[in-house]
């Protein structure tokens, strides 16, 4: 498996369909645009947004997105903000911990806090491979979301 930064000319395709199942699944996938290659496409050519796939034998199988800005409460910081993070059903075993150790890597060399998210429904291995990079949870997000249907 390799793990490498995203070329979305030729990788945009596989992590949006990826992303969209992955998000269409979760508690709000309700929400997301049936045609998630707009809101995908504007975020991932922000200034700051850092992709990073995982592919095997070929096909990317899994993506981790983050957007690296200043700290909105305190610019001399800079965070690294979790936009997406999926995997598909089949893909090797460790390829979420893999994306993410890289993920970190980057934010490390950016010197910038991890802001990660994990949503109720997110797997368990997501806060376990959180706290194992000494990460803890900060914040609980209320919404009356489920409310537009």
């Amino acid at each position: 498996m390799i793990i490498r930064e995203a070329d979305l000319d030729i990788d945009a395709l596989a992590i949006t369909e990826g992303a969209h199942k992955f998000a269409k699944k979760m508690a709000l996938g309700h929400l997301v645009a049936d045609d998630f290659m707009v809101p995908f496409s504007k975020i991932a050519t922000l200034d700051g947004a850092k992709i990073i796939v995982a592919e095997h034998k070929g096909n990317v199988v899994g993506g981790i997105g983050m957007y690296i800005a200043p700290y909105i409460w305190n610019n001399s910081l800079f965070v690294a903000d979790e936009l997406f993070w999926w995997v598909d059903e089949g893909a090797p075993f460790r390829t979420a911990k893999l994306l993410f150790d890289e993920a970190m890597k980057e934010a490390d060399k950016k010197n910038a806090i991890p802001m990660f998210k994990a949503l109720q429904d997110s797997p368990d291995g997501v806060d376990k491979i959180y706290r194992k990079h000494n990460m803890k949870p900060i914040e609980t997000v209320y919404t009356r979301a489920s409310l537009w249907q």
